[in-house]
């Protein structure tokens, strides 16, 4: 077993403010729809993973870390990008496979950013979470605070190194949260035809992992099982689960075309109807701060933002033919 050092007392983030989680979410639903536009029209390069719908858990998990803290993201990963404070004009030239992009133009959707912080987009299933397990075992070992989180989808349960990394995460007592982004479906299969057991709780409680659910609509809720999960990890606690039950009210892909919906319409009537960003506009915190003159001033500034990043990434230059077999070794600095 790894000798660990006991980490640094170090003081999370401040509470959230739920104007800049509403603001947060907004952008994210701004530059997805803008995306998947610009996705038709032949400008974004590679598919792209539409995050509407769940935006809250990608604002709520982002508002609990501190900014030395670990992300691993996956393919459907803009939203948890924006959440983090990826800049928007990088991540939005590197979706037009551009030199100016995050990863000079050659990852499109699976960015990854040192500024933040942001240690990769896995494009593969589950990939991510070991790779979430090793920052934490490394912080760990050194005796810093850090603490790393990693977002996966319900379809990542079905991995085997994903249960692997819950053992070794159980057994070491990692500083690492897992946020299950429980939407349903598994591209076109539900939940329920693929796993034994609906409730992915019970997976995590098998290796010995403090698991907690959570209504991933309601940013206010996600926050605070963020928060907790975090600051138990950061104590020396161990590891959290946290399934936050949602729903991805657009399809499951696009390319040129949106990838054909097979959900049923009453099923998805009803979770629009739960929309986060409404749901949080509806809440109390938010009701006595914000005016509807209010809200559609976030909105305009929103779209006015997502529209000054298209037009950088636009006026951004091609990947020279030369640099296509740079950033494939490490090299020394």
């Amino acid at each position: 077993m790894t000798m660990a050092v006991a980490p640094a007392r170090s003081a999370g983030p401040a509470a959230p403010d739920p104007v800049a989680m509403f603001t947060s979410m907004v952008l994210i639903r701004v530059f997805e729809e803008r995306m998947m536009e610009l996705r038709t029209a032949g400008e974004v390069i590679g598919p792209v993973h539409p995050y509407v719908g769940q935006e809250a858990i990608a604002v709520g998990v982002c508002a609990a870390m501190a900014p030395a803290d670990f992300l691993v993201s996956h393919y459907r990963g803009h939203g948890h990008a924006i959440a983090r404070g990826v800049d928007l004009d990088a991540l939005t030239a590197e979706l037009f496979g551009r030199a100016g992009g995050l990863c000079g133009g050659k990852a499109a959707a699976l960015i990854s950013d040192r500024r933040t912080n942001l240690l990769m987009s896995s494009g593969i299933v589950g990939a991510g979470v070991p790779v979430a397990a090793g920052a934490a075992m490394a912080a760990q070992v050194r005796g810093e605070p850090a603490v790393s989180v990693a977002f996966i989808g319900d379809g990542a349960l079905g991995s085997g190194v994903v249960h692997e990394t819950l053992t070794i995460a159980a057994v070491q007592r990692l500083p690492l949260v897992l946020v299950c982004e429980h939407n349903g479906y598994q591209a076109g299969n539900r939940t329920e035809e693929v796993y034994p057991e609906v409730s992915l709780l019970r997976l995590a409680e098998a290796h010995r992992v403090r698991a907690v659910g959570v209504d991933g609509n309601d940013v206010t809720a996600v926050a605070a099982a963020a928060r907790d999960a975090v600051e138990f990890a950061r104590g020396g606690g161990g590891a959290t689960f946290i399934e936050a039950q949602t729903y991805l009210t657009r399809f499951h892909l696009q390319f040129e075309r949106p990838s054909p919906e097979v959900r049923p319409a009453d099923e998805m009537a009803a979770w629009r109807a739960r929309d986060p960003i409404d749901t949080a506009r509806q809440s109390s915190p938010l009701r006595d701060r914000l005016s509807d003159a209010d809200v559609e001033t976030i909105w305009e500034q929103a779209r006015e933002r997502v529209e000054h990043a298209v037009e950088t990434a636009r006026s951004c230059a091609w990947p020279a033919p030369e640099d296509a077999a740079t950033h494939v070794w490490a090299e020394e600095s």
